[in-house]
């Protein structure tokens, strides 16, 4: 069939700023947060079991063919509900918010800690990252991502002193310049929405 085009209502007075974290997968600098559901971590125990027995059948018999399409299954559902997530907050992002800041973050590269891999694969930043750019194009919408060595944390969003690096165990710190109690994760989202508008 043939449709006129839509046109698309340009929301870009409305802006915001995200910071992607393993404790909550987005935080935004209106002070919303997206928990992580850890979707790996709730299909664990079942996965774990069914790869147990996997190993234990012959390679090329008919049970190690069914198995391997229930473990199979299992992954998929895993990937279904992470893209469903994904597709819930992106889609929240572009049709409230017209200017979208977001650090520029190498998935792979953040990869290569042993430590944080398993939690930052269950995230997929990547795949975050390619829904929101597509959706804000379909929405006459813009994606300003800031560059992933810009010091968003360190920087005090009130009065912009940086005062230094922090370890990821701290959430929330006093400003020692002016005395703001800031929460980590908002301040970063505030700060990398203040840099992708002073980019553009």
């Amino acid at each position: 069939c043939e449709i006129d085009e839509i046109q698309k209502e340009n929301k870009n007075e409305y802006q915001v700023g995200v910071d992607l974290g393993i404790t909550h997968l987005a935080i935004l600098s209106d002070g919303t947060k997206f928990d992580n559901k850890r979707f790996i971590k709730q299909s664990e125990k079942k996965l774990a079991l069914e790869q147990r027995r996997l190993s234990k059948m012959q390679k090329g018999s008919e049970n190690y063919k069914r198995q391997k399409v229930r473990v199979a299954k299992i992954h998929k559902h895993i990937s279904n509900q992470r893209k469903n997530e994904l597709h819930n907050i992106t889609r929240y992002l572009v049709d409230n918010f017209g200017l979208i800041c977001i650090e520029d973050l190498s998935a792979k590269n953040m990869m290569k800690n042993s430590k944080m891999a398993k939690s930052i694969s269950d995230v997929s930043f990547y795949e975050f990252v390619r829904q929101l750019e597509y959706k804000a194009n379909w929405t006459n919408g813009l994606v300003q991502k800031v560059s992933r060595w810009y010091p968003s944390s360190q920087i005090c969003n009130t009065c912009g002193i940086n005062s230094g690096k922090k370890g990821l165990h701290i959430r929330e710190w006093k400003c020692p310049n002016c005395g703001e109690i800031l929460d980590r994760d908002i301040n970063a989202a505030k700060n990398i929405l203040h840099e992708g508008k002073r980019i553009l």
